[in-house]
């Protein structure tokens, strides 16, 4: 009985060690207009669409949110397509037409500076920090 649980064990062990999959993580800030390059394309940080997050020194009901638009270019620069994503949103950049975008997720982990009111942030001083997930097969 030993052995054939010991065996059970072994098979078990063998079967997660190998359905086990590599991810590579890239996590790196970027100013509005700045481009992340990564081999086979390029996050660039086009603007901040919306910026709903309730400042520091007010009372909100809600705490609010930023919507934020990248663009996604291939190894040449061409530009593939735009995405919109939320802060601490997770979307995959793949699409049928980009192979090389198959196993790529994008979040958005932090947007700064944080607003203060009565101050409204240009475009130039906001900073994002993003993190690129990427399945290795």
């Amino acid at each position: 009985m030993k052995r054939i649980l010991l065996v059970l064990i072994f098979i078990v062990n063998g079967v997660s060690l190998s359905a086990q999959t590599e991810v590579v993580r890239l996590q790196s800030f970027l100013k509005v207009g700045e481009q992340l390059d990564c081999g086979k394309y390029s996050i660039v940080f086009k603007e901040v669409l919306v910026d709903s997050r309730c400042p520091k020194n007010v009372t909100c009901i809600r705490a609010g949110n930023a919507r934020l638009l990248f663009e996604v270019k291939d190894d040449k620069g061409r530009s593939l397509r735009e995405v919109e994503i939320y802060i601490s949103d997770k979307i995959n950049l793949y699409f049928k037409q980009y192979q090389p975008l198959k196993d790529v997720d994008l979040k958005v982990t932090g947007l700064a500076p944080y607003p203060e009111n009565p101050f409204k942030i240009e475009q130039s001083e906001y900073k994002v920090a993003i993190q690129l997930d990427e399945l290795l097969n």
